[in-house]
């Protein structure tokens, strides 16, 4: 019954729902907006009449009772400015916002407010009916478009919250290359803050993508818990961003004092390093 009330909408309110689901239960309106423009290629001078027709495709989606309106707060830097809304999607209320950079400059920007799904059920069946491949894509687009973001306001202090989200999409892209550098860099942040679990936790998340290439039942040798088949068709900048999350891992570990854990990993990095130069090696 959910699928045929979407299947009802107009196709482009159904594209937006995807990415929707895409983005998670809740998100902002300007970084849907931020990833549709991503996603379709849309520039500067078309950027708000797309701004406008998708303020009326959430308004749809909110008719039809798949989306609401939830308020965003934010109190970074003492940048708060609270918008009056007056449109049909993000009215009455306001939202104290805090917004930089390229997200200030773009059209949606007073009028922003945060979005989600009535209910979790609705995100849940729209993903269902996706296909993998469209899955990864919006996620890449979600990913390029979020980090493009919290580039453009790299001078204002560290968002870990806002980094993690973006390797959770560049994790579910499937892209290593892209999850790996960027856990490296949160993971060593967050160790410097004495952080360490948290930072374990982010260089396993990177890692996991490579365990998830080989499938459920992986076939073969594996090295520090990666297929051989995986580490063969990867290339070696990944190779190598592999072997430094390992050590990485492994220093966590040892600050923890887990040093039988520290070891293991230390030693799945050097597993790695042999299967390399064996691989080379028949090469």
């Amino acid at each position: 019954m959910l699928l045929y009330r979407i299947d009802a909408l107009d196709s482009s309110v159904r594209t937006v729902l995807n990415l929707s689901a895409v983005l998670g239960t809740e998100f902002d309106l300007v970084d849907a907006a931020l990833a549709f423009e991503e996603m379709f290629e849309v520039d500067e001078s078309n950027q708000l009449q797309t701004a406008n027709a998708l303020r009326e495709y959430f308004d749809m989606a909110i008719d039809a009772g798949i989306i609401e309106q939830s308020l965003a707060f934010s109190d970074d830097d003492n940048d708060e400015e609270v918008f009056e809304r007056n449109d049909s999607l993000c009215q009455s209320m306001g939202s104290i916002i805090s917004l930089k950079g390229m997200r200030r400059a773009h059209p949606l920007y007073a009028g922003n407010c945060r979005l989600r799904f009535t209910h979790d059920s609705w995100k849940t069946s729209i993903l269902s009916v996706m296909l993998a491949e469209r899955k990864q894509e919006m996620h890449e687009h979600v990913a390029v478009s979020m980090e493009r973001a919290l580039e453009d306001e790299s001078h204002h202090k560290i968002d870990f919250e806002k980094q993690i989200t973006v390797l959770k999409h560049w994790k579910s892209s499937w892209s290593f290359t892209k999850a790996s550098i960027l856990a490296l860099n949160i993971g060593g942040q967050l160790m410097i803050l004495g952080l360490n679990s948290q930072a374990i936790l982010l260089f396993d998340d990177a890692i996991d993508i490579l365990k998830e290439m080989a499938g459920d039942e992986p076939a073969g040798v594996s090295y520090g818990g990666i297929s051989e088949e995986v580490l063969d068709a990867i290339y070696a900048p990944e190779l190598e961003n592999l072997i430094k999350l390992k050590i990485a891992k492994g220093k966590a570990h040892s600050t923890l004092g887990k040093d039988q854990d520290g070891a293991q990993a230390f030693q799945s990095a050097l597993d790695v390093s042999f299967a390399i130069s064996v691989l080379y090696l028949i090469l």
